[in-house]
């Protein structure tokens, strides 16, 4: 994992660390609690209804309208010094307490009321106010030290569990099982099904198994989601449940995506833990696209050679780098679009065994068997990651004709309508009409042309190196060759 992106740790790190800090807000003691843990001095008063609010703070104040200092949330705690004695100005100390979000209002007993005032009982009864009691002999602070006690020790309790949660999940993405076991980690951990997909959509893993179905239907999300940007997820219902659709990104870059289904939305414990398990799962992503960067770039030394018509050493390097053989037959599969990098993820995901060629602009190539999955199913992945992709697919030819057929689809992906994607066979052209067509170049009174075409074939087809030779730009050559074509 040390090699997958410091970076990516770091993030990491930052999401355990704000989820720590998140700790401290939730894990908050309500009144009931805090009553209970003080039975002796602090209660209900006799009739008030006990509530189930947390308290964010205790504190004490005798002022005849203290919500100047008052946050929300707060037991107040009074001995009723500045309490008014008419019904009214009862009512509209308590109207102002209500609307300042106090948990309860604490009055304690002794110093200026024996008894609660029965003003005050009916003011709180009436605008739904908790009212607490402190008895006689029994001091604020004491109520005070309970609250923070209990909070502390449902802070320790909240830590313990988010430490031990984080760490369950550290542990399963160094195991032999990383995807699948952080993944079971993670659904164990927040009650939900959890599955990753990779950057078209298509699912890879699901836990628990039962759920491929549910995660197989959200392919329209992912578009719409891929279509909003790198960083943005999104929240929606989908029958009973509710599913989170969070990004795998590396930098400006998804590698794939995480979904949550749940039967209530994800609390904040649950949130912070998908985004923990999300950076890690983001370094695994990395960490294989890596693996495969270098598989590819074996792929195209054994394409480029093929490229240049040099088959048998492509066939040995081949053999030697533990590539799949190269038959006599091959197809050629090309893809125009800017996004090359998700096109050959695409592509291998279709047909683990395509060879990609060294990219030229926007235009992916690839040789492959001619024994692989119906084209419709490439069509659909692509057209997932761009929906102006054009597609050409040769029909299976002979291994020496990869550049011809090539250079051939390279040309027809440039004529075909943005976002078709029809899949379109070419088949190469018959060595026969290539000799008599050359002639025909030969014999024409464009001499620049017979000059374009012999350092063209000396190059090997590549625009670059023709331009160069030529002392001419690369869509000077391009043109003469259309016109050669």
């Amino acid at each position: 994992m040390m090699g997958a992106g410091p970076a990516c740790l770091l993030r990491t790190n930052r999401t355990i660390a704000g989820y720590l800090g998140y700790v401290a807000l939730v894990s908050i003691p309500t009144v009931g609690e805090l009553c209970a843990a003080v039975p002796g001095a602090l209660f209900p008063a006799a009739g008030s209804v006990m509530t189930d609010l947390p308290i964010s703070a205790v504190h004490v104040s005798e002022l005849a309208d203290p919500t100047g200092y008052l946050s929300g949330g707060e037991l107040l705690l009074t001995t009723g010094l500045a309490l008014p004695d008419a019904a009214s100005e009862c009512e509209t100390y308590v109207l102002r307490l209500q609307a300042a979000g106090v948990a309860a209002l604490g009055i304690g007993l002794g110093p200026s009321h024996a008894t609660i005032p029965e003003v005050l009982t009916a003011a709180c009864a009436k605008h739904e106010v908790c009212l607490v009691v402190v008895p006689p002999g029994a001091a604020f602070l004491t109520v005070t030290k309970a609250y923070w006690t209990a909070r502390s020790r449902s802070t320790q309790r909240e830590l313990t569990d988010a430490i031990s949660s984080h760490r369950s999940l550290v542990d399963a993405m160094v195991s032999k099982d990383p995807v699948g076991e952080t993944m079971k980690a993670l659904s164990r951990a927040i009650g939900a099904w959890v599955a990753r997909l990779d950057p078209a959509g298509v699912v890879e893993r699901v836990f628990p198994a039962g759920r491929v179905a549910d995660a197989m239907g959200l392919a329209d999300q992912i578009t719409t989601l891929r279509a909003a940007g790198t960083h943005s997820s999104a929240t929606f219902p989908v029958g009973e449940e509710v599913v989170a659709i969070s990004p795998l990104a590396f930098g400006n870059r998804v590698v794939g995506f995480i979904a949550i289904g749940s039967t209530a939305p994800l609390g904040v414990r649950a949130r912070q833990l998908v985004l923990t398990a999300g950076a890690l799962l983001s370094l695994d992503s990395v960490q294989r696209q890596r693996a495969d960067a270098a598989t590819v770039a074996r792929m195209q030394s054994v394409t480029s050679l093929l490229d240049m018509g040099f088959v048998e050493p492509a066939r040995r390097l081949a053999a030697r780098l533990d590539l799949p053989v190269l038959g006599d037959t091959v197809q050629v599969l090309v893809v125009r679009s800017p996004r090359s990098g998700d096109v050959s993820e695409a592509v291998q995901g279709w047909m683990p065994g395509a060879m990609p060629g060294p990219i030229e602009d926007d235009r992916s190539w690839f040789v492959m068997s001619e024994v692989h999955p119906p084209a419709d199913q490439l069509g659909g992945r692509l057209r997932k990651l761009d929906p102006r992709v054009t597609v050409a697919l040769s029909d299976p030819v002979r291994i020496s004709a990869v550049h011809a057929v090539r250079v051939g689809l390279f040309d027809h992906v440039l004529r075909l309508s943005p976002g078709s994607i029809a899949i379109t066979r070419e088949r190469p052209i018959d060595d026969d009409v290539v000799g008599a067509g050359v002639r025909r170049v030969i014999e024409h009174r464009r001499t620049d042309l017979t000059a374009t075409l012999v350092a063209y074939l000396r190059h090997r087809g590549q625009w670059d190196a023709t331009a160069r030779d030529l002392g001419l730009h690369r869509n000077t050559v391009r043109h003469r060759m259309g016109t050669i074509r």
